[in-house]
């Protein structure tokens, strides 16, 4: 069936054959009604021909040819794709069948699953694209080499995705999600597992990260690695994503102008071992400034900071170091081992800040379970305490 169908008939006696016009009009307002589905609800790609390749890029030929480009429907099935990277363009929508939320990574059930081989299944056009919706899918890597998107190398002035959403979404096995440049995009409820790289590189401002949280784990990488790592961002908000930072650090950032937010965040490696929880600090921030950090729960981290190979060395829970500045973390948790098995060396502060930094105020932290109360600067007046009475603040 060609897409968009039209039956193309010809009035069988002549244009004066009353039957035949009143037939081809019946059949124009069918052709009419499809055309209307297809914009309300979008396109199979089931409809065209082909392997699902070819079928992937005729859809996305035909839809990025429209006006008004209409949504790219996937089927409960699994598909696959092995001839991307396939180029993005402004108003791309791509879809699991109605009511996919492929939020986990699970084999049965209905689902939308779709295996991607080759380098990647996306690119960004060198002039950024605008106006990407993605959701209700399963994305399943072939092995550990393949990128979901191929990954932008230069996160200061390379291409920018704007006005985009990430939801629902699994990605299982590939070796980064997402390095790419943001601006006013969501990424929401999505299941993270087992990728071989830093899964998700950014930069940008104006975004909403995992607002309604979502899970991010692996126990493919190395202690050297990152899990979410922000070269750049700022005016942002971040929410309560679980992650299991099993050997890598959970969060880097590198610099902020500002308003860059955390709340409810988890950085969590309960039942790991001192060589399977994460070795250095479970957030490193190496610069930036109006950073806040909001009732955040940290369990077994900076572990063994030497096995990640930095210089200097991470020596807290949280890491805080180079010209990094006005810093809040209040109401978070440092949890200790009255309950579950702490392999967090003892002493190590909850807090460490490297000479350099300024402006850091802790608020009201809590350490529940028999935690480790204890702050550290490198040098005195980096860091203040407030509703903290109990926990010492120290010169290392």
């Amino acid at each position: 069936m060609p897409i968009p169908f039209s039956p193309g008939l010809p009035t069988p006696g002549g244009s004066a054959d009353t039957w035949g016009a009143t037939l081809n009009s019946a059949f124009g307002a069918t052709t009419e009604r499809l055309a209307l589905h297809e914009a309300t609800y979008g396109v199979p790609l089931d409809a065209f021909d082909g392997t699902d390749d070819q079928r992937l890029q005729a859809a996305m030929a035909y839809a990025s040819a429209q006006t008004r480009p209409p949504a790219i429907v996937l089927s409960t099935r699994t598909h696959s794709f092995t001839g991307g990277p396939y180029e993005m363009y402004n108003g791309l929508r791509l879809v699991g069948s109605l009511g996919n939320v492929e939020r986990e990574f699970s084999a049965t059930g209905p689902q939308c699953v779709v295996t991607v081989g080759g380098s990647a299944l996306l690119s960004v056009p060198s002039g950024g694209v605008k106006n990407v919706f993605v959701s209700g899918i399963q994305f399943r890597a072939a092995n550990g080499t393949v990128n979901w998107l191929t990954p932008t190398t230069n996160l200061d002035s390379g291409p920018i995705i704007q006005d985009a959403t990430f939801q629902d979404l699994a990605w299982v096995g590939f070796a980064t999600v997402m390095h790419a440049r943001h601006l006013r995009v969501r990424i929401d409820r999505t299941y993270t597992n087992n990728s071989t790289d830093t899964p998700f590189k950014l930069a940008g401002s104006d975004n909403y990260y995992w607002q309604n949280g979502g899970y991010l784990s692996s126990t493919q990488l190395a202690a050297s690695k990152f899990y979410v790592w922000f070269t750049h961002m700022s005016r942002s908000q971040f929410g309560p994503l679980y992650i299991t930072p099993e050997k890598a650090t959970g969060i880097r950032i590198d610099g902020s102008y500002g308003g860059f937010v955390f709340s409810g965040t988890l950085l969590d490696s309960t039942g790991r071992s001192a060589t399977t929880a994460c070795q250095g600090a479970a957030i490193l921030v190496t610069g930036g400034k109006g950073l806040v950090f909001d009732k955040l729960w940290f369990f077994n981290n900076c572990v063994n900071p030497s096995s990640t190979g930095r210089s200097p060395q991470d020596k807290g829970q949280v890491h805080l170091r180079g010209s990094t500045s006005e810093v809040l973390l209040s109401g978070c948790q440092w949890a200790g081992g009255a309950s579950q098995t702490v392999v967090t060396p003892s002493g190590t502060p909850a807090i460490y800040a490297a000479t350099g930094v300024t402006g850091v105020k802790v608020v009201g932290p809590i350490a529940p379970a028999g935690g480790t109360k204890l702050l550290q600067q490198q040098s005195s007046g980096i860091v203040s305490k407030a509703a903290a009475d109990d926990w010492t603040l120290s010169v290392a």
